[in-house]
């Protein structure tokens, strides 16, 4: 598990690779607050092209920075996650929040990056 920052047209983004379940979520937490509190950016795009695999801590990590910067009028989204992952995030339905880019368009074009 590694996670790393990047804030570009203001928008954080957080990216994350392995599994992110019980274990990875207190840390990634604690990062993303660190960081979203440092940073003036208003968005926050979830890079998940390295996750594997996301439990309930983790889809709660995602859900309470949701709720952190939509309060100051931002807007998050979610990139790069594999079918898996992508299917977790759809059933708990977090399509209804935010944005999440379908696994297709992984594949056809890649993550954009920044």
């Amino acid at each position: 598990m590694s996670f790393s920052f990047q804030i570009h047209n203001n928008t954080v983004w957080a990216a994350i690779s392995g599994e992110v379940d019980m274990r990875v979520a207190p840390l990634w937490r604690s990062a993303l607050d660190r960081e979203l509190a440092a940073s003036l950016a208003r968005n926050l795009t979830f890079d998940f092209s390295e996750v594997s695999f996301v439990d309930s801590s983790g889809l709660g990590v995602v859900l309470g920075r949701y709720k952190k910067v939509v309060s100051r009028g931002g807007r998050v989204r979610i990139v790069g996650a594999n079918r898996q992952v992508y299917k977790i995030l759809e059933l708990s339905g977090f399509a209804k929040l935010m944005e999440i880019e379908p696994p297709e368009q992984n594949v056809a074009g890649g993550v954009e990056k920044c």
